[in-house]
């Protein structure tokens, strides 16, 4: 049997309509390529029998799998490697502890922003956006040198404050 008397269908509103070998190819080409990198990747699960039932969407199908399984224990540069993937996954994360404490801090320091009078909470939010002593002079119509005076003094009130959780 030749290609030329060859018959496509695909799908359309749940019916099948035949079409060109060409629009078959095109329609089928995305879904082809889906189902093979889902099976490779242990994700499809889809029998030889049902696989003209595929569309290309993996999640909702019943033969659908998770896919690979990685152990904490697998290698990272090959079979040959000792370094593996749970030796990689501590490193650098910050305790439960630490998260707790950092938490607090952050809590206690924005009380104590509350408390400033509205010059010192001013200075404190144009710091905070990156401002320097010139910018945020110029930005409250004060001389650099008051700015410079404020911001110690409002930082060395804060520290004091906080001294307790920092330390």
């Amino acid at each position: 049997m030749k290609n030329k008397d060859k018959q496509y269908f695909i799908p359309v509103d749940g019916e099948l309509v035949e079409v060109t070998e060409e629009v078959y190819r095109a329609y089928y080409q995305p879904i082809w390529n889906t189902r093979y990198h889902a099976q490779k990747n242990g994700e499809c699960r889809c029998t030889k029998a049902q696989l003209w039932k595929c569309d290309g969407i993996c999640p909702g199908c019943p033969y659908y799998a998770a896919g690979k399984k990685v152990s904490i224990d697998t290698p990272i540069g090959g079979e040959d490697d000792d370094l593996t993937l749970g030796d990689t996954l501590t490193a650098g994360a910050p305790s439960p502890e630490s998260i707790v404490a950092d938490r607090e801090l952050l809590q206690a320091l924005y009380a104590e922003l509350e408390r400033l009078d509205p010059d010192g909470k001013r200075i404190c939010q144009l710091i905070m956006a990156g401002m320097s002593e010139r910018e945020i002079a110029a930005a409250m119509g004060r001389r650099q040198s008051t700015v410079n005076y404020q911001k110690r003094k409002v930082l060395a009130a804060l520290r004091e404050a906080l001294e307790d959780l920092y330390l």
